[in-house]
């Protein structure tokens, strides 16, 4: 089902280094109502960066900087916007990195126009609630931010107790300001919000 977004405001970043592509994905957004910028590289992009509302919208496969360096660099530089990228059959382990980099979603060549539209509104639309738990996340202290990490993974007192050499007691408050600062009801709920966090370069690992 297709998020409703208005499109005042909002600006569609489009990156690919194949003029006609580019050109085509231009025309195509300004259609639908959106404001448009393209580039013909990942640089081009950075060097143009600003706070402007909307979706970039990038080729995974580019010359000198791909779309995997692209995201690492915004991420680096904590410049967070919805991406979506497109990809051949190549470039598919590219794209899967990509989304563990925070990437909204990724579109395999050939595509519909308006399959990309959906993703984008999509994108779009969700972002705010990333946004959300992001600014929750970043406001825990350094070991809350640890606790964090091993209360997803399932750790007990005493575990967490070990893991960050404090007294059990400190562990049941750092507990308590986790899940009180996160605003979640239950270790399945922060679980759930740690999938958020992947635009800050989060990817947390649920295996041992």
């Amino acid at each position: 089902m297709t998020s409703e977004l208005s499109t005042e405001n909002q600006t569609i970043f489009i990156i690919d280094d194949d003029e006609n592509i580019k050109d085509f994905l231009v025309t195509f957004f300004e259609m639908s109502g959106f404001q448009t910028k393209g580039f013909s590289s990942a640089q081009d992009y950075i060097d143009q960066l600003d706070d402007t509302p909307g979706c970039l919208v990038s080729d995974v496969l580019m010359p000198n900087m791909d779309g995997v360096e692209l995201l690492n660099h915004l991420n680096q530089v904590e410049h967070l916007r919805p991406t979506i990228f497109i990809t051949g059959n190549a470039t598919i382990p590219m794209s899967i990195k990509s989304m563990k980099l925070g990437a909204s979603d990724f579109i395999e060549k050939p595509f519909k126009p308006e399959l990309l539209l959906e993703k984008v509104n999509n994108a779009m639309a969700d972002f705010q609630k990333n946004l959300d738990v992001i600014g929750r996340y970043k406001e825990l202290t350094n070991k809350e931010q640890q606790a964090f990490f091993y209360m997803i993974k399932g750790h007990t007192n005493k575990m967490l107790a070990e893991e960050l050499d404090i007294s059990a007691s400190t562990v049941e408050k750092h507990r308590a300001s986790v899940m009180k600062k996160m605003q979640a009801d239950s270790v399945v709920a922060l679980s759930k919000m740690a999938t958020l966090l992947r635009p800050l370069g989060q990817d947390f690992d649920f295996t041992d």
